[in-house]
């Protein structure tokens, strides 16, 4: 949805409860339906009535409303920000990380959002979010020299001679009788 189909009167009406809590479920619930604008403007009516007082603000809802703000505005610094308050605050929750990672992923930082899904799935290896971005990212082979960094040039050019060899040894699967060339 564009941003002017949505009003922040309308989606503010589904909150009749008046509970601050009942508030922050609505905007994690648009979130996890990956409705960002509604997540956007709950949490931040959240965020808004929680204040300055920073011991009720939680680390999901922090994280959420960065999540948000990342996938539905796009601002990937600030959103980056809240998730890691988010972390601070809660740093035994999964989904924070997954969180995180998402922004990260968004930002295109692949290596902040590895590191982000390597830390929430230490704390749960079955994190189903957790699991599906990581398979969805893909896992790279650890570089040729391992002390040496990814990007050094001598891994970067072993690490194409590596997949050249995988390649040519077996292009159409075991068993298959290989082509010379």
């Amino acid at each position: 949805m564009s941003t002017d189909t949505l009003s922040t009167e309308e989606v503010l009406s589904e909150w009749r409860s008046g509970n601050l809590e009942d508030l922050v479920e609505l905007g994690i619930s648009a979130a996890k339906a990956a409705q960002f604008e509604r997540g956007l403007i709950f949490l931040a009516e959240a965020y808004r009535h929680v204040g300055r007082d920073q011991h009720r603000l939680s680390g999901p809802l922090l994280s959420f409303y960065g999540l948000c703000l990342a996938l539905h505005r796009g601002r990937i610094k600030e959103a980056a920000e809240f998730c890691w308050l988010g972390v601070e605050k809660d740093h035994f929750n999964p989904d924070v990380y997954h969180n995180m990672a998402r922004v990260w992923m968004a930002g295109r930082s692949r290596r902040k959002a590895v590191e982000a899904l390597e830390k929430g799935l230490a704390l749960d290896p079955k994190h189903p979010g957790l699991k599906r971005l990581m398979a969805e990212m893909g896992m790279r082979k650890a570089p040729v020299i391992p002390f040496l960094h990814r990007d050094n040039p001598l891994n970067v050019s072993l690490g194409k001679m590596r997949k050249r060899s995988g390649e040519a040894k077996s292009p159409a699967g075991p068993g298959s009788p290989r082509t010379t060339r």
